[in-house]
């Protein structure tokens, strides 16, 4: 048996009855989870997991398709037919870097064309694109979209607006002095457009070196709801300002109370501004959340500093005109910031469950010193309630737990870009990898392992 096949068998069956890691998350007598079940479980590949970057899953109608990096480091896509166990794999001429910024995106266009691109970090665009729809094994390398602002990109990721057209955002420049751009696929013309003529984000003078990062939800009317949050220089500690937006096409915005607004945003801008919390402050650009009630309504989620210097959780919610802030964690530990984060500790780490019909939010938390828990929050006044939150989660409560015992290797997730199926199915890709660490702290010689069992679950 190969090596990888030895690998595999090992992580499989250490994935089967693991209970040597229990989690810590204290339960909850005022909420009720109904839960959806795991009903299958099928392994794609073999990948390389000593630097954590992200892969991708798009479902389209009986097809599905990965793009990852192989125990080799290669991007790779894969596609099947959904019924089969078979993958249909194409190797891209192109091998993972060891920077955990370096994810790898698939879109499918509306004529079934896959496109590709990933492994960048300040580097110039890697695309790729199929010749023929639906066909990973036509995949060639085309490395150009609009032939401009593309030598140094960051952050490619592909979506669809409401009109199902294929979009392309990413950051071109560096941390500080960067923008968001977003690219428009004319399938037809076979050929990509710039679709918004400014950026989204900018500094406020031409020294500005600010750069946003930002974050969207899609709502049921396929309209985009943005929040960001402001960073002055690589350094995470000088994270600031988190802002919100709302646009159903990218080029018409509103702020939270309905006035027009309009982009390039600028991190002073009162009108899109939730809370002005100053650099070194205490927030973080990757420790926020945005999830929407009911009603489409934004609630916003972040960490940052009280009064006592201490880290805690907030919650922003728009209200009567003016956003609504409240501190909802008694935290008693300050987070110490490091560098571009990625040798920090966990801090106080936060996720949303999810909203209940009567408006009550569930909240899990964690932080390094060991606590943890679940807080349940009246969203209309987002203070603490003791009412039960009747919650219908979207996947199973532990479907994040470890799939072997191997220290120092963290659950990756990655879920499929379209949410749920017409039978009310999901999908997800999950596996392990160590903790990321961007290319500066590259080892001499890039190990070869350890690697990872590459596995798709099906939710009901």
């Amino acid at each position: 048996m190969k090596a990888a096949g030895i690998i595999l068998l090992f992580i499989l069956l250490n994935s089967c009855g693991n209970t040597t890691k229990q989690s810590s998350l204290a339960a909850s007598e005022t909420v009720e989870l109904r839960q959806p079940e795991i009903v299958e479980q099928i392994v794609v590949d073999s990948v390389w997991a000593a630097n954590g970057v992200g892969f991708d899953l798009k479902t389209v109608n009986d097809k599905q398709f990965i793009a990852y990096f192989d125990s080799k480091r290669m991007m790779t896509v894969a596609s099947r037919e959904i019924g089969s166990n078979h993958w249909t794999k194409k190797t891209l001429p192109n091998q993972l870097i060891w920077d955990s910024h370096n994810s790898v995106k698939l879109g499918i266009d509306e004529l079934g064309y896959i496109h590709v691109s990933g492994n960048q970090h300040v580097d110039p665009l890697a695309y790729f694109r199929s010749t023929k729809s639906f066909d990973v094994n036509t995949m060639v390398a085309i490395n150009k979209m609009v032939g401009q602002d593309e030598g140094s990109v960051t952050y490619p990721n592909f979506f669809h607006d409401k009109t199902g057209s294929l979009l392309f955002s990413y950051r071109s420049g560096t941390c500080g002095n960067g923008n968001i751009l977003i690219n428009r696929y004319l399938p037809k013309e076979e050929k990509w457009e710039r679709y918004l003529e400014q950026p989204l984000f900018e500094g406020i003078e031409a020294n500005d070196d600010r750069a946003a990062y930002h974050h969207w939800v899609k709502d049921a009317n396929g309209d985009f709801h943005f929040a960001w949050i402001w960073r002055w220089t690589p350094a995470v500690e000088t994270s600031h300002n988190i802002c919100y937006a709302k646009t159903s096409d990218l080029k018409n915005w509103t702020n939270a109370a309905g006035d027009k607004v309009t982009p390039p945003f600028r991190p002073e801008d009162e009108k899109v501004l939730v809370d002005p919390t100053p650099s070194k402050g205490g927030m973080h650009n990757s420790r926020y959340k945005l999830i929407l009630t009911k009603n489409n309504e934004p609630i916003i989620g972040y960490v940052k500093y009280d009064e006592a210097g201490n880290t805690q959780l907030y919650l922003a919610k728009f209200n009567n005109g003016e956003w609504l802030t409240k501190q909802i964690s008694n935290w008693d530990f300050r987070w110490k910031f490091i560098d571009g984060g990625a040798f920090m500790t966990i801090g106080g780490k936060f996720e949303f469950i999810g909203i209940s019909d009567d408006g009550i939010m569930a909240i899990n938390w964690e932080t390094e010193k060991g606590d943890s828990g679940r807080y349940t929050i009246d969203i209309e006044t987002l203070t603490h309630t003791d009412k039960v939150a009747n919650i219908q989660l979207k996947y199973p409560e532990d479907f994040r737990k470890p799939m072997t015992n191997r220290n120092g290797m963290n659950v990756r997730i990655a879920y499929d870009q379209t949410a749920m199926q017409s039978n009310g199915s999901r999908y997800l890709l999950k596996w392990e990898a160590k903790h990321g660490g961007f290319r500066q702290h590259a080892p001499e010689v890039i190990p070869d392992g350890p690697l990872s069992a590459l596995v798709l679950l099906k939710i009901e």
